[in-house]
């Protein structure tokens, strides 16, 4: 289950992949509640060119995912100003194809936006219970703990919002040079409030390029100790140089440096049960076309495929 998974490891563990399923299937009474477990969600932003909500919900569920990550974000599935419109003709399509909109990917920041209760109430509404809150900028304070200080309030709001509401959003941990770049500043952030309402969607591989031997798993446990990751972003990557500068670039599960066999071992520790998101950042992905799908979408089969298998390994 290494990155470094060999082509023919590969093709022998999906050969044993319907072993590997019938035997990790627990036995259940009838009256026994099923144990909660992981929905596996396609990111919808990688079916962007799809915007007829049918086609979009019968091509994720040929794909072989049990659910979606929606856009309802400017330019997404779902614009925020016809959510009150649009997202209960998504969540029918994408019902009717045996499906569910696990979590919502949104833009919102502040929940003084009269977008914020009208995306907020709709998803509710809906039985939709997560979503993706959009990153923070540095905007004039270089300090972290400075600005992390700035936005409690904003974030205290949400929360009340959330509670309101009854939804949980998880603040994304992006590489790079905004705020949250590092799973403690997700950490300062939410710490202050109520871990049912507020929390991280993390994201291993944005975590491992900002700390990829020992931060991202402190990060992790940080997170984790306070029941604060309860969605999941998922994507591998690599360091590459170009131009005599190494850079961070995304590509197929399994074949760059994310430590999927350690990350997965503590999604299991702490009986994780959220939705993993997954992201194709790669190749052809950043920039489809229509007449590139036959290839997009074998991508998609592939890397879900490796997916499964190690979920199988560890039991999840």
């Amino acid at each position: 289950m290494n990155p470094h998974h060999s082509r023919r490891s590969f093709l022998k563990l999906a050969a044993c992949a319907p072993i590997l399923n019938a035997a990790l299937k627990p036995t259940l009474s009838s009256d026994t509640p099923k144990p909660a477990r992981p929905v596996v969600c396609l990111f919808s932003k990688h079916l962007g060119w799809i915007k007829d909500y049918d086609r979009l919900a019968e091509r994720t569920a040929q794909l072989g995912f049990e659910g979606t990550d929606l856009t309802v974000r400017p330019g997404g599935h779902v614009l925020p100003e016809r959510v009150e419109e649009d997202l209960p003709k998504a969540f029918e399509s994408l019902k009717k194809a045996g499906l569910r909109i696990a979590m919502i990917t949104t833009r919102i920041q502040d929940p003084r936006d009269p977008t914020t209760r009208k995306i907020l109430k709709t998803a509710s509404s809906l039985g939709i219970r997560r979503y993706r809150r959009d990153g923070e900028k540095w905007e004039s304070s270089r300090d972290p703990l400075k600005r992390i200080a700035e936005l409690r309030g904003r974030i205290h709001e949400l929360a009340l919002l959330n509670k309101e509401y009854g939804l949980f959003a998880g603040v994304h941990n992006h590489s790079g040079f905004d705020l949250g770049a590092t799973p403690w500043e997700v950490y300062e952030l939410v710490k202050s409030e109520d871990a049912q309402w507020i929390g991280s969607n993390f994201d291993v591989a944005h975590a491992t390029i900002e700390g990829g031997l020992g931060g991202w798993r402190s990060g992790f446990h940080l997170l984790a100790s306070a029941s604060r990751v309860q969605m999941l972003a998922l994507k591998d990557f690599a360091w590459t140089q170009q131009s005599n500068k190494w850079e961070p670039g995304f590509c197929a599960l399994g074949q760059g440096m994310v430590d999927f066999k350690t990350f997965f071992g503590y999604l299991k520790a702490i009986n994780f049960a959220g939705p993993i998101s997954m992201h194709f950042e790669y190749g052809k992905h950043n920039t489809p076309r229509p007449s590139d799908e036959p290839e997009l979408l074998a991508d998609i089969k592939r890397d879900l495929a490796l997916l499964r298998l190690w979920m199988a390994e560890v039991q999840l």
